[in-house]
């Protein structure tokens, strides 16, 4: 991963209010990109929320602090006490400070109210967070299906999130290609991460990994 150019995009043109997809096949190991390098970058600059469905951020952090030792596994440690976090749905969440827990809804209203709800406690925290993180996003979709999908264009279209960067992971393959599309569609910058690098779909073409 060329980290300078990938910075280049989500600090150099991401501005507060846009919506940026982060696509991955689910084979790729995805806990080393978001916990190896996105979170430290993101908490280095500003404050960092994180909503996790299922406790999917849970299970990535924690295959990935199976993989480190030592002096990087301390810097693990004093990263999430800096991490906000909202759970969403059954499952643990072994990091960060839970500041909301949320039951999955897929009608419309009571997702709104719950969107709403998530909102206000993050805006009226001490620390105003610059990016909202989400995991498990593909999956609260799949399980929802067109019910789900409608309550998110729903709650954007209604409650737009002005004041912070939303980056949200999604498992590629766990979405139908006409739910991922009309997430493409509202997104302000789509990335897909693989062993291979970081390809940019929407805001520009494939990035130039140097590899001659």
């Amino acid at each position: 991963m060329d980290i300078p150019i990938f910075e280049k995009y989500i600090f150099g043109k991401a501005n507060r209010g846009d919506v940026i997809l982060l696509e991955y096949a689910p084979t790729y190991p995805v806990e080393e990109f978001s916990w190896g390098v996105l979170l430290p970058a993101l908490v280095e600059r500003d404050g960092v929320v994180v909503a996790d469905f299922f406790g999917i951020g849970g299970i990535l952090f924690r295959n990935y602090t199976r993989k480190v030792s030592g002096k990087e596994y301390s810097g693990v440690i004093e990263l999430i006490k800096k991490i906000k976090v909202v759970k969403i749905g059954p499952g643990s969440t072994s990091y960060g400070d839970v500041i909301g827990e949320v039951v999955p809804a897929y009608d419309s209203h009571t997702f709104l109210k719950n969107y709403y709800t998530i909102v206000s406690r993050i805006s009226h925290s001490p620390t105003k967070p610059e990016y909202f993180i989400t995991f498990g996003l593909g999956h609260y979709i799949h399980f929802g299906g067109d019910e789900a999908i409608k309550a998110i264009l729903t709650g954007i279209s209604t409650i737009p999130l002005e004041d912070w960067v939303g980056i949200h992971f999604i498992n590629a393959g766990v979405l139908r290609s006409e739910h991922l599309a009309m997430l493409e569609e509202i997104a302000s910058m789509v990335f897909h991460i693989s062993r291979d690098g970081l390809k940019v779909k929407k805001e520009g073409g494939a990035i130039d990994q140097g590899r001659g």
